[in-house]
């Protein structure tokens, strides 16, 4: 996949495509957006499957359900320069969305942390 043209502060649609198709496959784990300056640096896909629910089937996501996902991942991620957001999902559902901020401190014993 070639993604033409990446901003600051928001994922570009071919990474929340791709990242979109991979939850729907998910019983459970995570979907990692890391951002560095800004800019979506890479997407990360967790899966764990429990052997009590080997053989669950995924349910769908609903249309009105889907579409909030989406509106939410792009308004979390916006506010977001260094970190990573987590889309925590369990029995194929998202159950949460995390967004930690990491901070870089320069000046201090060298630079960076």
């Amino acid at each position: 996949m070639s993604i033409k043209k990446i901003t600051r502060h928001s994922i570009p649609d071919e990474a929340l495509a791709f990242a979109l198709t991979e939850l729907r496959k998910i019983s459970g784990g995570e979907i990692i957006f890391v951002a560095q300056d800004g800019f979506l640096m890479q997407v990360e896909i967790n899966q764990r499957r429990r052997l009590a629910d080997w053989s669950e089937e995924i349910p769908p996501l609903g249309k009105e359900i889907f579409s909030a996902l989406v509106k939410q991942i792009r308004q979390e991620f916006s506010k977001l320069d260094y970190g990573r957001l987590v889309i925590k999902i369990q029995k194929g559902r998202v159950v949460q969305i995390e967004r930690t901020i990491q901070q870089r401190f320069t000046g201090l014993d060298g630079e960076g942390i």
